[in-house]
This record gives structure tokens, C-alpha cells and sequence, in this order.
């Protein structure tokens, strides 16, 4: 909690100190969200991977029975693995769709990635090049429960991590911007993704998992082991960085109602 209270702070004074509106930050990746569904929906962000690291994924349609599992059932509008559940036969996934499954909400099963190590790569883009990033870490995603593919979040209490940016070169950095940095074109983004190894993810053989773009948490901030100093200052680089986004909104750009249409969507599907 002290950290999204920090963050938040941080990055409502670096908008108040250049006369900008903290919210606007809903506005920063306001291309990518779905007004009509009132979402960012997966089914979308799907669309924008490229075919070399996408993972099949279809809308759940109730019936479709997948060709090999394990499989992963989530919600469209899901954030941060909130209502995933992983169906390692046909069986669990007929329980899942019967007993799991809101009638308001629409699913995607996506095929389970069969790479070993899970990492994410959260960024915010350089508002002077948007080629380039301003702000990059890299953070492997662990488990203590044995599982070969948990379902893995900040709510899951055998979840940790371990930010390996610091283990990276500039150079490593770089390379993995390549490939995560022609994703989409967001603005800023933390992107799950499972690869073999974090060489393997520098040479671009991986496999996206998730993308978050709402209210996307810089995941190597959960590093228990990073000490507290860095984690400010982390917070104090990338917020000014993602402050400055907020200058580069086109004029012409409609305003959308991002946090107002999320907000009603979760109440409605509650």
C-alpha cells in the first residue's frame, strides 16, 4: 500500500509542478481503450502482438473444447491475473465455466505458454523520442508452490519477485526494448511474458502473456530484497518520466472517460 501511495504522490506533484492535471494520466494510453466495452479489452490487445509471440487465444464461447491444456480462462476486462483460472483438463474447464464464470463478462482462453521463467517488463517511453524508453525494469516472477504454471499475482501468497535489472547491461536493456518496445506502441506498459531464460528474452524468443496498460504497477518494486533507497528512487525517475507523457497529449485527442467507465464496468459485473 505505502508504494502505490507513493507512487501516486509521486506522480501527482511532478503534474502539479508543470500546471498539469494528475488525471490526465487516464489519458496517456487513451488510444488503446475501448470506450463501447468501457475496458482495455484482451481480445484488442491481442490483436496488436505480433504473430512470433502471441499466444492462441479465442473468446469462450462455452462449447469450444481447446486441442491440448493446460489452458488459461480469463476474464476480458482482467488486470493484474484478477479471475484467471488455469484448467489442466476438459473436466476442470467445465467446472470452470459452470461454477467460475460470470454471465456478465466475456472469457478468452488463451493456449499456456511452455517456456520455464516469467518476467515483466514494465516501461514508460521517452517523451522526446517515443522510440526510445525512458524508464525500463525487468523482473522475473517466482513461485514457491511447485507448480510448473501458476497463476501468478500480487494476490497470490506464493508469488514473489526478483527484479534482475541490475544484472542487465545497457546493452541487455536494449535489446529486450526491441522487442517488448514494437508491442503495441504504448505509452507506458508492463508486459508478462515467459521465456527460457533472460538471454533468451534479450534474443526475443518468448511469449506474451499479459499486457496491463490501466493502472500498470512497476512490478520490481514488490522485490522484497531491493533496498528501500532504490525503490524511491525508481519511483522518483519513472514518475517524472510518465509525468512528461502527460505534455505530448495530442490537443486533438478526445478526452475519454477511462476511469469512470472502468469504475461502472466493475460495479456492473460485480
Amino acid at each position: 500500500m505505502l508504494i502505490r501511495i507513493l507512487l501516486v504522490t509521486t506522480f501527482t506533484l511532478n503534474c502539479i509542478s508543470r500546471l498539469k492535471s494528475p488525471w490526465q494520466y487516464f489519458q496517456i494510453n487513451a488510444l488503446h481503450f475501448n470506450e463501447h466495452l468501457g475496458i482495455y479489452s484482451k481480445n484488442d490487445i491481442d490483436a496488436q502482438i505480433p504473430a512470433t509471440w502471441r499466444l492462441p487465444q479465442i473468446v469462450d464461447d462455452g462449447l469450444h473444447i481447446p486441442s491440448s491444456f493446460p489452458v488459461f480462462v480469463k476474464p476480458e476486462w482482467g488486470q493484474n491475473a484478477e479471475g484467471v483460472r488455469r484448467a489442466d483438463n476438459a473436466h476442470e474447464l467445465a467446472y470452470i465455466r459452470n461454477n467460475c464464470m460470470d454471465e456478465k463478462t466475456v472469457y478468452v482462453i488463451q493456449e499456456a505458454a511452455t517456456q520455464t521463467r516469467e518476467f515483466e517488463i514494465f516501461y514508460v517511453r521517452d517523451h522526446r523520442n517515443l522510440q526510445q524508453y525512458a524508464t525500463i525494469s525487468v523482473t522475473e516472477t517466482c513461485n514457491t508452490s511447485g507448480q510448473e504454471l501458476p497463476v501468478n499475482s500480487i494476490h497470490n501468497q506464493h508469488t514473489f519477485y526478483n527484479s534482475v535489472t541490475p544484472k542487465l547491461s545497457n546493452q541487455d536493456l536494449a535489446d529486450i526494448w526491441q522487442s517488448i518496445g514494437s508491442i503495441g506502441q504504448y505509452h507506458f506498459a508492463r508486459i508478462g511474458v515467459r521465456a527460457d531464460s533472460l538471454q533468451a528474452l534479450q534474443d526475443g524468443d518468448f511469449k506474451v502473456i499479459e499486457i496491463n496498460l490501466y493502472l500498470p504497477m512497476p512490478i520490481n518494486l514488490m522485490d522484497i530484497n531491493l533496498p528501500f533507497k532504490e525503490k524511491l528512487a525508481f519511483i522518483k525517475t519513472s514518475m517524472r518520466h510518465l509525468s512528461l507523457l502527460v505534455n505530448i497529449i495530442p490537443k486533438a485527442q478526445p478526452s475519454k472517460p477511462i476511469f469512470i467507465k472502468k469504475t461502472f464496468f466493475q460495479l456492473r459485473t460485480k
